[in-house]
């Protein structure tokens, strides 16, 4: 049974780094698309700047739950690194339970903003809202789903920023 949901967990991780990365890829293809459009042709596409800022949201929620998992979301530990081992365990438990209340909010939240406000359609694209609302419930689920599943299974991906790189290696 452990294969199995290893096998779960880490094909959910490759799903959504390769999602938010295909997001990513399309935002800046788009972006492109239309600097090279505007400035090189004089051609304005008038549904692009649409499109970029709905992969854009697609790509910060579902984002999120990779940084989740990597144990990479933002945060202040000047204070917290200062405890006792045992009181920054506390404070880790105290901080996910919260963290778990407020995905389980932005979930049902969401789910019914994209019910009720999806109907309507965007301006340029004309796609029903409903679309661009998912994000968030899709964004929570995907997190509780990371956030349930780190203790058991290590992250498939290591995210260095410039600080963690060593000075040799630069």
């Amino acid at each position: 049974m452990r294969k199995v949901l290893r096998f779960v967990d880490r094909l959910i991780q490759i799903l959504n780094a390769t999602l938010t990365a295909l997001a990513l890829a399309a935002m800046f293809a788009t972006v492109l698309t239309l600097v090279v459009a505007r400035y090189g042709f004089g051609i304005a596409i008038f549904w692009g700047e649409e499109l970029a800022r709905y992969l854009m949201i697609y790509m910060a929620f579902i984002g999120a739950a990779v940084a989740l998992r990597c144990n990479l979301h933002p945060r202040l530990t000047v204070f917290v690194s200062m405890l006792p081992r045992g009181a920054q365990q506390g404070i880790e438990v105290v901080i996910n339970l919260l963290l778990i209340v407020t995905l389980v909010i932005l979930f049902w939240h969401g789910l019914d903003v994209a019910r009720e406000e999806g109907i309507m359609r965007t301006p340029a694209l004309r796609i029903h809202y409903f679309w661009v609302f998912m994000a968030i419930p899709i964004g929570a689920a995907l997190m509780l789903v990371q956030l349930a599943w780190r203790p058991f299974f290590p992250s498939l991906f290591v995210i260095h920023g410039d600080d963690d790189i060593p000075e040799d290696a630069a």
